[in-house]
């Protein structure tokens, strides 16, 4: 009796590390305090590091922050505010203080884009190197001289080829284009690898220019997202799926507030969620279409793939996270998140950040609104487990 008593402990407990709950959850990793002053989060470069904060000024000190998932501690740069005014600061005699986004992160050298601060003309933006250690600036190459309307976005850094990606939108006669520009790290050359038509859209919201540009963990593909919204008179949008190498591009129809986006390891697929309808579409690259589409959650504003490729986590500013299975979206499990999560995840609103390896995703942690503000505030690290 004994024994069965045993051989049926064993088989419950192995029930239980296989069910849904045990096989993948979210778990609180660690906490790290950095400046309240962040404006976004970025991957750059090495799968351990991720940037937490822009460019900012405190008096005459310019500032950087960059995340050491491995060591869970934040690596603060520090340098001269004027050495920023005097190199980046207009015309002469200007001496603005200009905006910086940090763009890689490798040996102890930052890598940062900066943007012009002087109003009138075409912007101006330089890739700024700094040693994280001394704040002394390295090297520096011109980027690009931008018109109001045209932008520059910081698409990430590739540890492996050492090379940092960016996409430029212009504004010509034939309407806009999109370039994605290569920048080696090694050598500061560039190379505009792909160009690609933007279709001309109906402006009645304001926002029908706007668009995010995603990349797979290794650069091959880009996902050009443009924002459309639904019950707002907003023009129809597009998903333009870009393969640089090959040369070629299609576009799908964009779903509304299309802000997570995933793209699977062997090429074959690309996930886009959509935060106002709850859905999560897959994108069959080979077929250039939409192939399918399932609930998630709502308020959907990061889609991760697990370090294997079997998973695919929705986080959503909510409490409660959904897991599928890959690549067919077949099988949805819902979670809650851990009481140390909860609160920061149910507040997210898109403001957190997966590692490029999918097993980590920083988010700021939930605050009191009744207490006052600080100079920092906490930033929680989770981890992303099958």
């Amino acid at each position: 009796m004994r024994s069965i008593h045993l051989a049926l402990a064993v088989l419950l407990g192995a029930a239980a590390l296989s069910s849904p709950a045990a096989a993948h959850r979210v778990e609180l990793a660690g906490r790290v305090t950095a400046s309240r002053t962040v404006l976004a989060q970025r991957r750059v470069g090495e799968p351990r590091y991720v940037a937490i904060s822009d460019l900012f000024y405190r008096g005459k000190t310019a500032f950087l922050e960059v995340l050491d998932l491995t060591t869970r501690s934040v690596i603060q740069v520090v340098a001269r505010r004027s050495l920023f005014e005097r190199r980046f600061g207009g015309a002469s005699g200007t001496h603005l203080a200009p905006l910086g986004e940090i763009a890689t992160y490798r040996d102890g050298v930052v890598g940062l884009v900066i943007a012009e601060a002087a109003v009138g003309g075409p912007r101006r933006y330089w890739y700024a190197e700094l040693d994280a250690r001394t704040g002394k600036l390295l090297r520096v190459a011109d980027l690009a001289a931008l018109r109001d309307g045209e932008q520059l976005e910081v698409i990430g850094a590739d540890a492996d080829s050492g090379a940092a990606w960016f996409a430029i939108t212009r504004i010509g006669p034939r309407g806009r284009a999109l370039v994605l520009r290569r920048l080696d790290l090694g050598s500061l050359e560039q190379q505009d690898e792909q160009r690609v038509e933007l279709a001309a859209r109906a402006e009645a919201r304001g926002h029908e220019h706007a668009v995010r540009v995603h990349a797979a963990a290794d650069f091959s593909r880009f996902a050009i997202v443009e924002y459309t919204e639904d019950g707002v008179g907003m023009a129809p949008g597009h998903v333009y799926v870009v393969d640089p190498v090959a040369g070629r591009s299609f576009a799908v129809a964009a779903p509304p507030a299309a802000y997570g986006v995933a793209f699977s390891a062997d090429g074959r697929y690309i996930y886009v969620g959509s935060a106002q309808r709850g859905t999560v579409s897959r994108i069959d690259v080979t077929g250039a279409r939409i192939d399918k589409q399932v609930a998630g959650p709502r308020f959907l504003h990061h889609l991760v793939i697990s370090p294997s490729g079997k998973k695919l986590f929705a986080l959503a500013s909510s409490s409660s996270y959904a897991v599928y299975d890959l690549p067919d979206l077949q099988v949805r499990s819902d979670a809650s998140h851990p009481s140390g999560l909860a609160s920061a995840m149910a507040e997210l609103h898109g403001n957190g950040i997966a590692s490029l390896d999918g097993a980590y995703f920083v988010a700021p942690e939930a605050e009191d609104p009744r207490k006052p503000h600080g100079d920092d505030r906490g930033y929680l690290i989770a981890r992303l487990l099958e």
